[in-house]
């Protein structure tokens, strides 16, 4: 994945990583088995060494620059497994599966690579499918110089789409989009890859979704020496922290 603002080709991201994370067990049922999903957006994560900020479940981070849905991935070979080829070669079950990535998926492809995904995750036993939305009215544009945001846009209604249709009770929409829109300081100039603390946010981000989606407490407080809330509120409804590096010490 590219970042071309500028007229500029820069690699944004080039790496891979593949890390188990074993959080601690916090209160509530028991803690889920997570698979994260994602491309250079996710990798940012293990980029600014924010894997600390997943917590409250055990996860399985699989993120991978240029990493695509049901399609075949971008880049210069080798290039890594798509989303699909991902869920399926990772090891055992999981409880939840989060998907950040296919930014460098056209949205005609989009709706067919979904079906497929969610099969993956199900085959996998996924509860719950957690898609993060895609950030819209962005400067990116896929590798192949068409606009990302057409994409994204028409992306985001096909994942709102699936989730009306009643064939998908279990695809929980965690809308990345509209969470982000106060906090344009998290995001590089592209406005899809991540600095050092929106890689912090999207972590406590998905943390606070999987802790809201499965009954319980959030994962840290709201803010450095808070409270912690023993039912985790859905974070798009409560919007980001004010500060959320400093939760992280």
């Amino acid at each position: 994945m590219t970042d071309t603002t500028a007229g500029t080709m820069v690699e944004t991201v080039t790496s891979e990583a593949t890390v188990p994370i074993t959080a601690p067990p916090t209160t509530g049922p028991p803690i889920a088995r997570v698979l994260l999903v994602g491309d250079s957006t996710l990798l940012a994560v293990s980029k600014y060494a924010a894997l600390d900020a997943f917590r409250g479940f055990d996860a399985d981070y699989e993120a991978a620059s240029c990493r695509t849905l049901g399609v075949p991935s971008c880049g210069d070979p080798p290039r890594p497994p798509n989303s699909v080829e991902t869920i399926k070669s990772s090891a055992g079950v999981f409880d939840d599966v989060v998907i950040m990535a296919g930014y460098d998926e056209w949205w005609t492809t989009f709706p067919e690579s979904f079906g497929q995904v969610v099969a993956a995750a199900r085959a996998k036993g996924a509860r719950r499918i957690i898609w993060l939305t895609y950030r819209e009215g962005v400067t990116y544009r896929l590798p192949d110089e068409r606009g990302g945001s057409e994409a994204y846009l028409k992306n985001n209604a096909t994942i709102r789409e699936m989730a009306a249709s009643g064939f998908y009770p279990d695809l929980v929409i965690a809308d990345w989009n509209g969470y982000t829109t106060n906090v344009p300081t998290w995001l590089a100039r592209d406005g899809i890859h991540l600095n050092r603390t929106g890689a912090y946010g999207v972590a406590d981000y998905i943390s606070r979704v999987v802790a809201h989606t499965s009954g319980r407490a959030c994962p840290l407080p709201r803010e450095a020496g808070g409270t912690v809330e023993p039912l985790c509120p859905n974070p798009d409804a409560t919007g980001p922290p004010a500060d959320v590096v400093s939760l992280y010490g």
